[in-house]
């Protein structure tokens, strides 16, 4: 097992015991808020949200997978950060998450439901930084070629691009 997935299952076990993440208030973004995350979190920044910018997420631990998807013809180097990684950071406490896109579109994380697998939160694509315009700024990328389960269209679904909002549930 490399260290990737030894830090993914140490984190999905603390996110799912507990959250040991302070209630301290994070710092404000200075740049273009490019994820906002709301509902059942510790740490905050607004009122009530947590909103982060690029410099934000880059503090945070970096992860990469390599994966085919059904949009792309070969596979592809995505880099950012762990969605568990994230929720931990937080203090999330939810096992459910709303994530909408830049176009409004929706999905909902059942965090059960893919507890074993690393859920990316893609800055970088074959070390570029993502635009709007190649899916990004943020597009939540499941590693469909090291876990072909996940290679099937309700997973596809929840590959969401252009991602804008996560909303922490119950």
């Amino acid at each position: 097992m490399n260290s990737m997935w030894k830090r993914f299952a140490s984190v999905v076990l603390a996110f799912s015991l507990t959250s040991l993440a302070s209630a301290a208030e994070l710092d404000l973004p200075q740049g273009q808020v490019l994820l906002t995350i709301s509902g059942k979190i510790a740490r905050t920044n607004a009122a009530g949200e947590a909103r982060l910018d690029r410099p934000m997420l880059a503090q945070l631990p970096q992860s990469s997978v390599t994966t085919l998807t059904p949009w792309t013809e070969k596979p592809h180097k995505y880099e950012g950060v762990l969605l568990t990684d994230l929720l931990h950071y937080l203090g999330a406490s939810g096992q459910r998450i709303k994530a909408r896109a830049l176009n409004d579109y929706f999905t909902y994380l059942d965090l059960s439901e893919l507890a074993h697998y690393p859920l990316l939160l893609a800055t970088h694509v074959d070390g570029k930084q993502m635009r709007v315009r190649d899916k990004g700024p943020i597009w939540l990328v499941l590693p469909l070629t090291d876990f072909p389960e996940l290679d099937e269209v309700k997973f596809h679904e929840k590959m969401i691009w252009q991602l804008r909002y996560l909303e922490v549930l119950e």
